[in-house]
């Protein structure tokens, strides 16, 4: 990996890495600090794109909540992975709640998708819940969607 050595060429780094995919700015900074130990320069250039509009936390955390929502991931496993990423609590929950999401229906078409049928024993209730929990729903959303699971199954 070839490290920069002005602070153009860190810039142009952000710029590359940004027309791939979308970044946080914390992921950002990761990146390019592998390009460069300059931090004035990693600043200096996340600041500019984000001025121009290349980056943007709120455009990242809609984006990846759209993409998690689609994966059949809950609001416990996005939160945890846009912490991970480096954004902030505010933003994180503001963008959870802004999100138009049936956690509740989400969690039971997860859970259609997955099974057939209600679990008859312990050990198949307890396979839905792992499911469940596994990717992200609160308690109360796992527990209706295991209740409701026959219900949409003779829909």
């Amino acid at each position: 990996m070839a490290r920069c050595a002005t602070e153009g060429e860190v810039l142009d780094a952000a710029i590359r890495l940004l027309a791939r995919r979308e970044y946080s700015a914390a992921e950002l900074r990761r990146k390019l600090e592998a390009k460069t130990d300059h931090a004035a320069w990693i600043d200096a250039a996340i600041e500019r794109v984000q001025s121009l509009g290349y980056q943007s936390d709120c455009r990242y955390t809609e984006s990846f909540i759209r993409y998690a929502v689609s994966q059949g991931k809950g609001p416990v496993w996005i939160r945890y992975q846009l912490q991970h990423k480096g954004l902030c609590e505010q933003l994180v929950s503001q963008q959870l709640a802004d999100a138009d999401v049936d956690w509740d229906q989400l969690a039971m078409e997860t859970l259609a998708r997955r099974f057939t049928h209600a679990g008859t024993d312990a050990k198949e209730r307890a396979k839905q819940y792992r499911l469940l929990s596994g990717r992200g729903f609160n308690p109360d959303s796992v527990r209706k969607a295991m209740e409701s699971l026959p219900e949409i199954m003779c829909d």
